[in-house]
Order: structure tokens, then C-alpha cells, then sequence
């Protein structure tokens, strides 16, 4: 429970909120022959109001790879797409997104393996 408290007035408390919290890991992989292959790791499908908490890791690849969180809409909302060179991970912690994708480059054909995890919290109206 969160509470608050003023100069002028007693110890106040706020509602409750309920979250629910879920943990999900797979492997992920692609093949590029010609042309970009998207890879969406995750899609929110429970509550706009998510917040996600987690890893991408690139193991093994014949060149880089980006990692992007979508809106609703599909454009990317982090401001710089991550970068991943293989034997590399990145951590996360991103809120309000309702997709994440990797984008293996058609310009490195060959194939790409790695593992997504993520940690969702969301509030239960």
C-alpha cells in the first residue's frame, strides 16, 4: 500500500492496486536468404498500462542485429534502435509498448540464434 503524508495534515493512504506479474523465456532464431526477416518476440495483448522488464541475448550470427519496442501503431518508440553483435545481450526495462521486434539485416545473410526473456507487471482492474 502507498501512503502519503503533509505538513498540514494526518497520514493519508492510498487504494490498493493489484498487479499481476509473469515471466516468460524462448529461444528465438531466423534465417536470412534475401531480404530483412522481422522476428516479433513479444506482442502485448493484456493491458496498455505494461511494464516489461527483461533480456535479449544475441548468441550466435554472422552479423549484427536490431531490437525495437513498438507502439499500437507499429513505429518504434525507443528513440535509437538497440544494436546486438553476436555473443551480446541487453537488458530492459520499457513500459507502454505493445510489440518487440528483432530485425535480422538482409545485408548478412545466414543464421541467427539467441534467447528473449521478459518479465511483465500489469495492473488488475
Amino acid at each position: 500500500m502507498a501512503c502519503g503524508s503533509s505538513n498540514t495534515t494526518a497520514l493519508t493512504c492510498c487504494t490498493e492496486k493489484n498487479f499481476v506479474q509473469d515471466k516468460v523465456c524462448t529461444p528465438w532464431s531466423g534465417t536470412v536468404v534475401a531480404a530483412d526477416v522481422l522476428i516479433v518476440t513479444f506482442t502485448n495483448n493484456i493491458n496498455q498500462n505494461i511494464v516489461g522488464t527483461g533480456y535479449m541475448q544475441y548468441d550466435i550470427g554472422p552479423g549484427p542485429i536490431t531490437f525495437n519496442f513498438l507502439d499500437s501503431t507499429g513505429a518504434v518508440i525507443n528513440a535509437t534502435p538497440f544494436t546486438l553483435a553476436p555473443g551480446s545481450s541487453l537488458a530492459f526495462t520499457y513500459r507502454r509498448f505493445s510489440a518487440i521486434q528483432i530485425t535480422l539485416p538482409a545485408a548478412v545473410p545466414g543464421t541467427y540464434q539467441g534467447e528473449f526473456c521478459i518479465t511483465t507487471r500489469y495492473p488488475v482492474q
